[in-house]
């Protein structure tokens, strides 16, 4: 009788006979415990630059010289994500926005201070050690207000043109812009060749054409509204552009009296567009004929003018038909030099 060997102690062998069955390897190499994370990333970061993911460093610009060496900081394909001093970075001069709630700002930090940046801000490198804000700025001084010393941001290098484009496409996906911001911003974009024609720009920034040309109609306004809307940008919205921009044209002086009421009475852009249009036509006006008038005859009943129009509204105890036989003897009868227009 074959003694059996299955008994515990016994080493079990795999069978030879079964296929795919990868035999463990006789010795297993130890973790290397001895090297740090910094030291894994540096080498990465060397693996990966050999195979040319990485691009070199500037040391004309300076963008990732200083910033790349730290471990702390994330290398990416577009620049490096480092923590840059507060005080190191300076406003744009591309940036669309013209006035900034502190209200909103006050709420930002506040979520800033519970759940800290969700998204870093974007900053160019100035070669002399600081940096200049691309897009990010409400972030940025949401960290000034809580007085934080860094923030985090994405360094990348840029030339003007990308500065004004991402600048604005930063903006529009945060707190919104007025039509009036917008439309400074692409005037200024086509004007400085960052962009040649308005469906070029439409496509880098990810509008529709028709809605550059809108917001484009309110830089054709007068030099003095623009100035009020440079201080509160939401007074005039491209809706009404076209509107607005028509009466500076044929009225201006009333157009600015009317922006100036919007300003300080709160007018809605309907209203005074109603006004203007209603103090044209006053003005359009020829002799005293032509204003309204309404006036309440005892006895007989209303006599209205408007314009060219006479219209009489007899009371209830008046015989329309004698009335009209009596007006008409009366009109034949007048001496009509006494009501020509001439």
């Amino acid at each position: 009788m074959a003694k059996s060997e299955d008994f515990p102690g016994n080493p079990k062998k795999a069978p030879t006979w079964m296929s795919g069955v990868k035999r463990a390897p006789a010795e297993l190499p130890e973790p290397n415990l001895r090297i740090s994370v910094k030291e894994m990333l540096a080498q990465k970061q060397s693996e990966a630059a050999e195979v040319g993911q990485l691009a070199k460093p500037s040391e004309s610009t300076g963008t990732r010289k200083g910033l790349a060496s730290d471990s702390s900081n994330q290398v990416t394909e577009s620049g490096v994500i480092a923590e840059i001093p507060t005080e190191k970075i300076r406003v744009s001069p591309f940036q669309p926005r013209l006035t900034f709630s502190e209200s909103a700002i006050e709420e930002l930090s506040e979520s800033i201070a519970s759940v800290g940046l969700v998204k870093p801000i974007t900053v160019r490198p100035l070669g002399d050690g600081s940096f200049e804000l691309v897009g990010g700025e409400r972030r940025w001084r949401a960290h000034k207000l809580l007085g934080r010393e860094t923030i985090t941001s994405h360094v990348r290098e840029m030339d003007d043109a990308m500065a004004q484009i991402l600048a604005l496409t930063d903006n529009e996906g945060q707190e919104t812009l007025t039509e009036y911001e917008r439309g400074k911003s692409y005037s200024s974009i086509l004007a400085s060749k960052g962009e040649r024609s308005i469906r070029g720009l439409a496509r880098r920034v990810g509008v529709n054409h028709s809605v550059i040309s809108r917001c484009l109609l309110l830089m054709d306004l007068p030099k003095e509204v623009r100035q009020m809307l440079d201080e509160i940008p939401s007074l005039i919205g491209g809706k009404w552009a076209k509107d607005f921009v028509q009466f500076s044209s044929t009225a201006p002086a009333l157009l600015l009296k009317a922006v100036t009421s919007m300003r300080e009475h709160k007018w809605t852009q309907e209203h005074a567009l109603r006004w203007v249009a209603k103090e044209i036509a006053s003005q359009n006006q020829k002799g005293p004929t032509d204003k309204f008038t309404d006036v309440e005859i005892s006895g007989i009943g209303r006599v209205r003018v408007d314009g060219k129009k006479v219209e009489l509204r007899c009371e209830k105890s008046v015989d329309a038909k004698r009335l009209a036989e009596q007006f008409e003897a009366f009109l034949k009868g007048i001496d009509r030099s006494l009501i020509s227009g001439e």
